[in-house]
């Protein structure tokens, strides 16, 4: 599927066609990416895996009027602070559009893998940790190093991550290990 089909499928598939946070879209499609085996450009990055072209796909259907961007300023007074030592001024809240999301989903529909990918969304979206972008972020950079690294326990993965700055701890690699053995990423042994 096209990264624009991808990108509709994971919206789509939140609550209210509605997903809060650039992080969570890039995680979400991180992880369809990696079982799909479909390369969509990720890399490593502040937040865990990015992917640009995902980023510029997304600004593009923006702009061409198929999501709707809504920029929500956080009042959390003083401001809000992520686990990664960011503040937090505001969050960016994407939705659909529906006349011209649907011309654009008929096709997507017809695809021949969207029900693999839609299966495999499903997936996802059926844990828990799924709805917290700080919690995917985690679980998708412990599966980044133990993919790409080829890490094999969590002393070696707390090792990686302070390599790439990431920081995290074997509490956080606990609490995102159920997530990454469901869906078949990491074997435990």
């Amino acid at each position: 599927m096209h990264i624009i089909d991808v990108i509709l499928l994971v919206i789509k598939g939140e609550k209210d066609d509605e997903l809060q946070g650039r992080t969570l879209l890039q995680k979400k499609i991180y992880f369809l990416s990696v079982m799909m085996e479909h390369d969509l450009g990720f890399t490593a990055h502040y937040y865990g895996p990015y992917s640009s072209y995902v980023a510029g796909h997304l600004d593009s259907l923006v702009s061409y009027g198929i999501l709707k961007e809504t920029l929500v300023p956080l009042s959390s007074n003083p401001p809000e602070q992520s686990p990664f030592g960011e503040i937090r001024k505001h969050a960016y809240i994407y939705s659909l559009i529906p006349n011209a999301f649907e011309k654009v989903w008929k096709v997507a529909e017809k695809k021949p893998s969207f029900d693999k990918w839609k299966q495999k969304l499903k997936a996802i979206n059926d844990q828990s940790i799924a709805r917290d972008s700080n919690s995917l972020s985690i679980a998708a950079k412990i599966h980044y190093i133990v993919d790409w690294e080829g890490e094999k326990n969590a002393e070696e993965v707390l090792q990686t991550a302070k390599e790439y700055g990431w920081d995290f701890t074997l509490k956080d690699i606990k609490n995102v290990l159920s997530f990454l053995t469901e869906l078949g990423l990491v074997s435990v042994d």
